[in-house]
């Protein structure tokens, strides 16, 4: 008996079936909010596709952990109210979410949201959060409810300036939190949520916004003013990401500036450890910044000259080949209206001959000839349509193909030159980073054993300094880094822009050549249809001949 307690008490809800989200629960509840009727009946025939869901309702299922929702592709709305949940998780794939509503649960922390980029109504109401947080990603943020929980201070900054982060945020609930029971937190909130239009689903005046101004002005002052750095921040990191965007397209992106070159000694413990020592060795550490800088300049001023000449290269080829199309297009629709008027006139005799038969001017075996000719007549003008079509698109076929040979020379080209110059340029960064390794160790000699010069340098560094063959191992361990850093962000940018260029070339070609089959399937199905065409036409004479006499007919009448 004190065993079974035992195993109770680990048990978050021991007197509730817990929920388990599997196939089967969100089948049956995808079919009870589905469509109802007949509508219903055809839904349910038809079958529950999971991954073509755009909304769930799991409510009041007595879920205890969120899961098994991955193959929810195409979901935009996911309810999960009333349940037992503690924890938002496991839906990272759910990257298309519109809307959650999460609330009457028993969440007690935000978090595991970065992923719905998407999300634009987030519904939290009677839970026991405490704090907002985590929801930096959540830039499309329109409606939010928070209302019903454990947030406490309403002129807590944190709170506040968090949801002025959010600039298409229009509606916010807070109602039933413990901060609201103060008379003056709606005041507060009223005019600090200066983007906000609804509170509590009540529209705010200019007049309260003033109003609240007036009683909070100091506050106010200091959220205006992280706002503006914040604000400053932003658009310096948009303006930076743009430019690190355009960098990549030239495959130089963090090629500018000195930032990848002190990423560099970041990443090198050792060569971090020893600039500590300051003095002489930062100012060759400026040095070397500086022909790192100019080096790279040239580089980049390089680098994204050729990624135009490249854009200039594809339009040209684009270009021609859109030219070469157009011009096989015309070409196709003259020798289809040249057989379309060919037709024609063999058409009109042929519905003379119908004519004739069904008038009783003639027996069939009197205009068996004239349908025989008519019939082989249009035959040889098909088959000269359809050589005239495949001719015209067989040299069109040619012409790409030249085409895209001198494409791919060209850009070839312009890739190898482009790798050429980075290599000059990467040569001249491992020729500074030596020239660095020396000054570097020298300098460091100087200091060997010298507590005095060494000053208030760290322990572990001081330690270093104590024995030459230690000091040196430090000094070309370091270099060893640096130079592989540099190997790698040189392989880097010859990957990229070898996978660049033959990804373009191949899929220039696999479109060339998908579009050719796609053209000849084109010709031959509208000459099949031709002869449908002309077939039934003959066929319609059987309405008045029987079997025998249409076999007289043969192969043109069948």
């Amino acid at each position: 008996m004190t065993e079974t307690k035992s195993l109770n008490r680990m048990i978050i809800h021991p007197d509730i079936e817990p929920g388990v989200i599997d196939n089967a629960m969100l089948t049956r509840c995808i079919l009870e909010y589905g469509p109802k009727e007949e509508a219903g009946r055809l839904f349910a025939e038809e079958g529950v596709h999971l991954d073509e869901a755009q909304t769930v309702r799991l409510e009041f299922q007595n879920i205890l952990r969120i899961d098994h929702l991955w193959m929810l592709k195409s979901l935009r709305k996911l309810t999960l109210a009333h349940n037992l949940i503690e924890k938002i998780e496991n839906l990272e794939q759910l990257t298309g979410l519109n809307e959650l509503d999460l609330s009457f649960n028993k969440i007690e922390k935000i978090e595991n949201l970065n992923a719905l980029v998407n999300l634009e109504v987030l519904t939290l109401f009677h839970n026991k959060i405490r704090k907002l947080e985590n929801m930096e990603e959540l830039n499309k943020l329109l409606v939010f409810s928070i209302g019903d929980n454990l947030i406490e201070d309403y002129k807590e900054a944190r709170n506040m300036a968090y949801l002025r982060r959010f600039r298409f945020l229009r509606s916010v609930s807070f109602k039933g939190n413990p901060c609201c029971d103060d008379p003056m937190a709606y005041q507060f909130m009223k005019s600090a949520l200066v983007r906000v239009t609804y509170l509590d689903y009540k529209i705010i005046t200019d007049e309260e916004r003033e109003n609240g101004r007036a009683l909070f002005r100091g506050l106010l002052r200091k959220l205006d003013e992280a706002d503006e750095k914040a604000e400053n921040e932003r658009l310096a990191k948009e303006d930076y990401d743009s430019k690190v965007e355009f960098y990549a397209l030239s495959f130089v992106e963090y090629l500018s500036g000195p930032e990848l070159l002190e990423s560099m000694f970041e990443k090198d413990p050792d060569g971090s450890l020893l600039l500590k020592l300051g003095g002489e060795l930062l100012n060759f550490y400026d040095q070397y910044k500086e022909q790192y800088v100019e080096t790279m300049a040239g580089l980049v001023e390089y680098a994204q000259q050729a990624y135009n000449e490249r854009q200039y290269e594809i339009k040209l080829f684009k270009d021609l080949v859109d030219n070469a199309l157009a011009d096989s297009v015309n070409k196709s629709k003259e020798v289809v209206k040249q057989f379309e008027d060919k037709k024609a006139r063999l058409v009109e005799q042929m519905n003379e001959i119908i004519v004739k038969f069904v008038t009783k001017q003639a027996t069939l075996e009197q205009l068996e000839p004239s349908i025989v000719d008519l019939g082989e007549t249009f035959n040889d003008a098909l088959f000269e349509l359809w050589k005239s079509l495949m001719t015209i698109e067989m040299q069109l076929f040619e012409q790409c193909e030249e085409s895209r040979t001198q494409f791919a020379v060209n850009l070839t080209e312009m890739v190898s030159k482009l790798l050429e110059v980075s290599r000059g340029a990467f040569g001249a960064w491992r020729e500074s980073e030596l020239v660095w390794s020396t000054r570097q160790a020298d300098t460091l000699a100087n200091m060997l054993g010298n507590r005095l010069l060494l000053g208030d340098a760290p322990p572990d560094l001081i330690e270093i300094m104590m024995d030459r063959d230690t000091m040196m191992n430090v000094v070309a361990q370091s270099s060893d880094n640096h130079m592989r850093f540099i190997d790698a962000r040189e392989d880097l940018l010859m990957t990229r822009a070898n996978n660049w260029r033959d990804q373009l070339i191949s899929g220039t070609n696999d479109n060339e050549i998908k579009r050719n089959r796609d053209r000849i399937l084109e010709i031959n199905y509208f000459i099949d249809n031709q002869r449908e065409a002309w077939t039934d036409m003959q066929m319609s004479l059987t309405e008045a001949v029987d079997p025998e006499a249409a076999a007289l007919f043969g192969d043109d009448y069948n």
